[in-house]
């Protein structure tokens, strides 16, 4: 029965092939006799006696395969998320919805925090990793109307016809759970810049660059957190620019100066050493803090020139001010120009970058430890970096993150995370160090927690060095 219907519908198809004299090859989507649709190309041709020749041909494989193109043409292929191109035509359907119903559309952008340290010291089969399980979080924050495409890297852009803040906010607390990637346990965050159409353009590129310039607002602002575009913003972005010009002339003119800014022993409340803080001389905008251009140095791949001019002057002023008093060290090779011992210098390792757990990282540290040179981890208890880090790394003190400081004497804040630190650290023979303290309260907490050195504008504000000079007349720093 199923064989004679077939044959019928061929017939039917033949006749009218043949009353249109339709010759060329066309494609039709046919039902196999097993029940599986395929994809066929037919084409006919009459005979001279009567009747007709059709011919037919299975191209389902063919058509997969054009299909396959066109998805990896609009798709990113390692989260499986649209790609840019995708994204600017779901934007051109969105808009035509939007101006017909008068309804804002949202385009935001968001990018992941220190990504790069991710591929950096795991290496990128694990970022990979991660920039799928995110595009996979970020996804199930939003509806299957609402459209999520991979800009690049690691930044994402998503079109949304709905309450874009509280979109935000639901992907920043999927992203906030650990990432378990392998034998890693990683904390990811990152940053969500908003722009709205029409309040703030009506083109896609226009829209995307707009919530960029937030999202940058957003990390400097507070990584982690969402902000949406405000006309400043564009501005900020000249002046970054602007800023970043200026910075590539700053230290061949010598605009660049250290301030030095006193530890207190908390044991013997004497001067310990001195913290070194770059400052910036703008030629036009007065004395400059780091915050406002240490991330432009970054961006222009300064910081490592400006970073090396930071120690050979540091260690310079340091020979200064030790030269009087007639010490004499069996010198490092690094520092035997400058005449200052290994001993007096701590260098300050910020504890993220303990999350590289290669040898070579290890192996650095060890040769400054060869050289005198103390270690110092800052910022303990914060970030991706675990303090199980200190047991395997060559350390001579921790630095208290100055957050935990802050806490210190307010309700709710008992210190425990002060208490741990400080325990931790003496129980491997490390010395415990506290920043930022700007009161008595806080200070007298810190020397009962058991502290070792503390650090503040209580104790003293960064000054130049002639203040120092004078500060230190009564104390020795060796």
């Amino acid at each position: 029965m199923t064989a004679l219907l077939l044959a019928l519908c061929l017939a039917v198809l033949l006749g009218v092939l043949l009353a249109c004299q339709w010759h060329a090859a066309r494609a039709w989507r046919m039902r196999h006799l097993d029940g599986k649709r395929i994809d066929v190309q037919y084409s006919c041709a009459p005979l001279a006696q009567g009747g007709a020749v059709l011919l037919l041909h299975d191209v389902s494989a063919r058509r997969r395969a054009e299909h396959q193109l066109e998805f990896i043409a609009h798709h990113d292929g390692l989260t499986g998320l649209p790609n840019r191109l995708h994204f600017q035509i779901c934007f051109e359907h969105g808009i035509a919805y939007a101006r017909r119903h008068q309804s804002l559309l949202a385009v935001l952008f968001v990018d992941i925090d220190r990504f790069k340290s991710i591929n950096d010291s795991l290496g990128h089969d694990v970022g990979d990793q991660v920039l799928t399980q995110f595009a996979r979080r970020v996804q199930q924050c939003v509806r299957k109307v609402d459209t999520v495409a991979r800009q690049g890297g690691d930044a994402f852009i998503i079109l949304l016809a709905q309450d874009a803040e509280r979109v935000a906010g639901k992907i920043l607390s999927a992203i906030a759970a650990p990432f378990v990637i392998g034998k890693y346990c990683l904390s990811v965050a990152a940053s969500v810049g908003v722009a709205l159409y029409p309040d703030d353009d009506g083109d896609v590129n226009a829209l995307i660059e707009k919530a960029d310039l937030a999202m940058y607002a957003a990390k400097r602002h507070a990584p982690g957190t969402c902000l949406r575009y405000a006309a400043r913003m564009q501005t900020q972005s000249y002046s970054r620019t602007i800023v970043g010009t200026a910075l590539r002339h700053a230290l061949e003119r010598n605009e660049f100066v250290l301030y030095y800014q006193p530890c207190m022993d908390l044991k013997k409340r004497s001067i310990t050493g001195v913290k070194a803080l770059l400052r910036w001389k703008h030629p036009e905008l007065g004395l400059m803090m780091p915050l406002d251009f240490l991330h432009v140095l970054e961006e222009i791949a300064l910081i490592l020139p400006v970073g090396a001019w930071v120690l050979a002057t540091a260690v310079e002023q340091a020979r200064s001010w030790m030269a009087p008093r007639d010490i004499v060290r069996n010198f490092a090779a690094a520092l035997e120009a400058a005449g200052v011992p290994g001993h007096c210098i701590e260098l300050d390792i910020a504890a993220a970058i303990l999350i590289d757990r290669n040898q070579n990282c290890e192996l650095i540290l060890r040769q400054f430890r060869q050289l005198g040179i103390a270690i110092a981890i800052s910022d303990c208890g914060t970030g991706d970096a675990s303090l199980n880090y200190l047991q395997r790394f060559p350390t001579d003190a921790v630095k208290i993150a100055k957050c935990f400081v802050d806490d210190l004497g307010k309700p709710g804040g008992d210190g425990a995370m002060v208490r741990a630190i400080v325990a931790m650290a003496h129980t491997l023979k490390l010395r415990t160090i506290a920043g930022g303290v700007e009161n008595s309260e806080q200070l007298e907490l810190l020397a009962e927690m058991g502290c070792d050195e503390v650090f503040g504008y209580l104790i003293g504000r960064a000054m130049a060095p002639d203040g120092i000079e004078t500060l230190l007349k009564p104390a020795t720093l060796v």
